[in-house]
């Protein structure tokens, strides 16, 4: 991701400052995490589907910026380029041409020696700087990583002296951090801009030697020539030829004859004749030192110009894990099974808990579902759920071919609410890199059905303490229609809660089939017996036009032994009205009847046809003896009364869970 010089600053900064400050001091989590929302809602208001790391993390960054800059000056002024660094690359190449102009080593006061040493030394240091220029250039040496360490070192040493002084502030060490992150990213940037300073004070000051000579030249009378004890004229003039051979040779300027040097032996030439020596050595120094130095600092600033453009940063690079992990995720899973009926309660399910087809968590992630025949084939997607009784089966969308694959059986999460958390950790395990974001969704959809959950078990509360007080006056009969209508009310509020719509209204029961059956004492009887399903059929007929018991009536979409429980349970709460001083038999069969529904409006087109015999039989064994266990406990929390704190429900919580996942543990519940 390609960004700008101080973008990248930005970034770097909030990283520093995020690492460092792990307490939260300077800036606040609840901050961050609202910066990390508003950059994404700006992502999206641009019309981003899904939204990743980089399309928030300038916005994001730069807000965590601002925060922390307007509470902390020295952040603010990391969030800057050094003017320390500015200036020092101002000063320097000015300081350099100063110190040219005051040196008087090539020539002193008076004289303009030929075979002055300084002069040679500072042509050689050049040249050999550009042969090892030239060098590095054909093959870059293994050790200059070090020379790179280095700089960054001195830099800092010149940004952040309140870092030296102060180690355990955290301006301070968040300020180490970002110089070490910064220069992380920018050490050829860096390194570009030191090499065209050194560059231009290079020339600078061979500008200023130039300088010097002429200026003094106009107010001081040169000797010039050479002497030497061991060097004769030959010698010299051998070595002048050389020296000046850049001038003769490129400028077309007449070299020095073998007269002429033997004529300045011992400083023996004076006055106007002078002034070529001079020219001389100022051209030698612009065609040696400034000309070309001059132009590696052009060469500096367009390498500097183009690591600026291509500075970049990687959102997927783990100094973005704590981003990754923190921002909410658009996730996009694809739906492959050959079960239609299955495919519809599964989206049954999810739209219960999303909005406009999204399931939301409170931190913004998204999750999507999506069918192989409902999407173009052109769209990839993050995972493929293979699901159903038998997963797999239909056709993957060539799109899709890359997505990792998760297969899973309907019964291992879709059966109950209770087995809806095993979608997402299994989906965390398939995606870690979202991880956390399939974390948030898991919590969020744990939320709704626990929220569900204790508003059933509110409405059931209710519908115990209002079928308990039918018992006060008016006959058998009348208790049996004011409890079908208790019993119609309940079913419309779970019906509603699990997202059904209206209560269906069966057809009338032409006879009990299978419906879960009782002894003479009101224990559950083996599955498939049928006296004490027919006694409850019988009785539950006085009340036919207002509840429907039959086997055949409402089964619920949970196959017809399912809708015969409710038939039976009903039936016996019918039959327990009739009797006289039976009033804890009413309260156990009332509870068992409310329970019962719950289980199976909750469980509404889940359970399969060939599944629905043994739940039934199960759950009739489960909920009589939890009622049995937990009677005397119900007597008491219906004694009690609803106020301030229920006691119904913790009891009706632990009963029912306690069903659910013995019901449901081979499952995984």
């Amino acid at each position: 991701m390609r960004v700008t010089e101080q973008q990248l600053r930005t970034v770097v900064l909030a990283q520093a400052i995020e690492h460092v400050d792990t307490e939260r001091t300077l800036i606040g989590q609840a901050e961050i995490d609202d910066a990390t929302r508003s950059a994404i809602a700006a992502a999206r208001e641009r019309g981003v589907q899904r939204v990743d790391v980089g399309d928030i993390v300038l916005d994001r960054t730069a807000a965590i910026v601002a925060r922390a800059s307007g509470r902390d000056a020295a952040i603010a002024a990391l969030e800057r380029p050094s003017v320390r660094l500015q200036w020092l690359a101002r000063a320097l190449p000015l300081a350099a041409l100063l110190l040219g102009l005051a040196i008087d080593r090539i020539a002193n006061a008076h004289r303009v020696d030929l075979l002055s040493a300084p002069l040679l030394l500072v042509l050689a240091w050049n040249l050999a700087l550009y042969c090892l220029l030239a060098y590095r250039a054909a093959r870059p040496p293994t050790g200059g990583e070090r020379v790179m360490r280095a700089m960054p070192a001195l830099c800092h040493w010149v940004c952040a002296p309140s870092a030296r002084a102060g180690r355990r502030s955290l301006t301070a060490r968040i300020a180490a951090q970002f110089h070490q992150r910064w220069f992380a990213h920018t050490a050829g940037l860096f390194a570009q801009r030191t090499s065209g300073v050194l560059h231009l004070c290079a020339a600078a000051w061979a500008a200023g030697i130039a300088s010097s000579l002429l200026l003094r030249g106009l107010v001081v009378r040169y000797q010039f020539g050479w002497e030497s004890t061991f060097l004769d004229a030959g010698h010299v003039h051998a070595i002048v030829t050389v020296l000046f051979w850049p001038l003769t040779a490129l400028v077309g300027l007449a070299p020095f004859s073998l007269q002429d040097i033997a004529a300045t032996q011992d400083f023996a030439g004076e006055g106007v004749a002078g002034s070529r020596w001079v020219w001389m050595y100022v051209g030698l120094l612009a065609l040696v030192v400034v000309l070309p130095r001059l132009a590696l600092v052009a060469w500096a600033r367009w390498q500097q110009a183009r690591l600026t453009r291509s500075l970049r940063i990687d959102p997927q690079d783990s100094a973005f894990d704590t981003v990754r992990q923190g921002m909410p995720s658009d996730i996009l899973v694809g739906l492959q099974s050959s079960d239609a009926a299955q495919a519809t309660a599964l989206h049954g399910i999810v739209a219960w808990h999303a909005q406009q087809g999204v399931v939301h968590s409170a931190q913004g992630d998204r999750l999507r579902f999506v069918d192989a025949a409902g999407t173009a084939d052109s769209q990839p997607v993050d995972a493929v759920l293979a699901w159903g009784s038998v997963p797999g089966g239909a056709p993957v969308p060539p799109a899709w071919q890359a997505a990792p694959l998760l297969e899973l059986r309907w019964q291992e999460f879709a059966e109950s609410w209770v087995l809806e958390p095993a979608l997402f950790d299994r989906l965390g395990a398939l995606l870690p890199r979202h991880q956390p974001a399939l974390g948030r969704l898991r919590q969020a959809w744990v939320a709704r059905n626990e929220e569900r959950f204790e508003t059933s078990l509110q409405a059931l509360a209710q519908h115990l303490r209002a079928v308990a007080s039918l018992s006060a006056g008016g006959g058998a009969n009348d208790h049996a229609a004011r409890y079908a209508q208790q019993v119609q009310a309940l079913d419309a509020v779970l019906w509603s809660l699990h997202g059904h719509g209206a209560v269906p209204q069966g057809p009338a029961p032409s006879g009990p089939h299978g419906v879960p059956a009782r002894k003479a004492d009101g224990t559950a009887m083996v599955l498939g017996t049928s006296a004490g399903a027919a006694a409850g059929a019988a009785a539950g007929a006085k009340v036919g036009a207002l509840i429907d018991i039959g086997s055949g009536g409402m089964t619920l979409g949970a196959g017809t032994a399912l809708g015969a429980l409710l038939g039976g349970t009903t039936a016996w709460v019918l039959r327990s009205f009739q009797k006289k001083g039976a009033a804890e038999e009413v309260l156990r069969h009332i509870a068992e009847a409310a329970c019962t529904r719950y289980l199976v409006i909750a469980h509404q087109a889940r359970v399969p046809v060939q599944e629905s015999a043994r739940l039934a039989e199960r759950w009739c064994a489960e909920v009589t003896a939890t009622v049995a266990v937990h009677g005397t406990a119900l007597d008491g929390a219906l004694k009690a009364g609803p106020a301030p704190a229920d006691p119904l429900l913790p009891l009706l919580r632990s009963m029912l869970l306690g069903v659910l996942r013995r019901s449901f543990a081979q499952s995984g519940a």
